[in-house]
């Protein structure tokens, strides 16, 4: 009777999930079509969307027969045939400048989409398997590690978004296994101090800040104190992280989302383009295929980073809320799921999974209004795009697989 009704209220969530994934396709394809010149053109977005969607969802289905003690046991052989994947593009000749691509003739892979899946996977195993051990402070180098090694791949390609998309997860994962939050705490504390470190008045807030929350927390006072000036020093690091550690594009980025105006027929343009668009759809929008950014062309990358904008032109602010609702949505349903998941790997890997999408639609979401700088992170089940479009699917195939079993 307990299991029985455990099924019933899973296959409940289920169908809330289907349904909202379900409504996202469907909105993006609409906007698909609205700004695609000829949408029955194998060239257009529209149309090789669509068999992008085919294809994932036969995928979905494959994975559907997927046991999942398979899935925990061979974790580690997941994740070096996605590690080694990332290496391929390495001896193809560059797309774009970038080492990200695999072309396959009729469309391009990107590889280091399904190293996200297959970092979350290891690290759950790995979580799954010291269970005993959460407490202990060395519990976290393993998963930061293997984050780590991942995210240093794919920055090399280069591919800054995904490697950050690749540690996303790590933070809520060990949170959720049960790692003390001070330990949490003093893993992200000195990335914080380095960004912080780029303007004097916010790294004295940060500063003022972290001291007291070192005050919070028990242990020894010299301790504390020691490892409050270690992260201050870490601030010293930002002269190496802005000109060592990132591009000159990247640089170019963080400098056009601090002041657009700095260059609005250059770097600044897709941000300006896309506020535009945003702001001239009003309430209620300017009608589908009416929008002027977008039919235009005024808007760029429109049919994958800037997606959200078309919606925001062509359906307005009414358009916008029922997106937003229906990712409030399905995160929140993903979150149950991983409450109601029966083992303890399971829950792990939903909540991975869950960070992924939460990270790609939280960084879109304020990139296309200018609250971040710009980076090429598409929306999940809206943008275009056949590689993430097969990652979006194979999120849900696993989460739904894990919570039927």
């Amino acid at each position: 009777m307990l299991f029985n009704s455990y099924i019933n209220g899973s296959n409940e969530y289920l169908g809330r999930l289907y349904l909202i994934v379900s409504s996202l396709i469907g909105f993006g394809l609409v906007a698909l079509y609205s700004i695609s010149n000829d949408p029955t053109s194998l060239n257009s977005s529209f149309f090789r969307q669509v068999i992008f969607i085919v294809f994932s969802f036969f995928v979905f289905l494959i994975i559907q027969k997927v046991n999942v003690k398979s899935i925990h046991d061979n974790s580690t052989l997941i994740y070096l045939a996605s590690f080694f994947l990332c290496f391929i593009p390495f001896f193809l000749p560059p797309v774009e400048n970038t080492f990200r691509w695999i072309d396959l003739g009729f469309f391009y892979v990107q590889p280091g989409e399904y190293l996200k899946c297959a970092t979350i996977i290891l690290i759950a195993k790995y979580l799954s398997n010291h269970q005993l051990e959460v407490k202990e402070n060395y519990i976290v180098i393993v998963p930061i590690a293997i984050a780590f090694l991942s995210a240093i791949l794919v920055l090399n390609q280069p591919d800054l978004g995904t490697a950050v998309i690749i540690f996303a997860p790590v933070l809520p994962m060990l949170l959720w296994a049960g790692v003390n939050s001070f330990t949490i705490f003093l893993l992200i504390a000195p990335l914080i101090t380095i960004i912080a470190a780029s303007n004097y008045i916010v790294f004295n807030v940060w500063a003022v800040f972290m001291f007291f929350i070192f005050l919070m927390f028990q242990g020894s006072f010299l301790n504390r104190i020691l490892l409050y000036f270690a992260n201050i020093f870490t601030g010293l690091l930002f002269p190496f992280f802005w000109n060592d550690f990132l591009n000159g594009y990247q640089r170019q980025r963080f400098l056009d989302f601090l002041n657009p105006d700095l260059d609005p027929m250059g770097s600044s343009y897709h941000i300006i383009q896309s506020i535009t668009a945003i702001g001239s759809g009003g309430l209620f929008g300017k009608g589908w295929g009416q929008g002027s950014q977008t039919q235009l062309k005024f808007l760029p990358v429109q049919e994958s980073d800037f997606i959200l904008s078309v919606i925001a032109e062509e359906f307005g602010f009414i358009g916008i809320v029922i997106i937003m609702f229906l990712f409030f949505m399905l995160i929140k349903t993903l979150l149950d799921l991983a409450f109601k998941a029966n083992d303890y790997f399971s829950s792990l890997v939903i909540i991975g999974l869950t960070s992924i999408l939460f990270s790609h639609i939280f960084v879109n979401s304020a990139m296309t209004i200018g609250l971040m700088p710009v980076k090429g992170l598409p929306t999940p089940f809206v943008s275009a795009g056949g590689s993430f479009m097969l990652l979006c699917f194979i999120i849900i195939s696993l989460v739904s697989n894990m919570s039927k079993n």
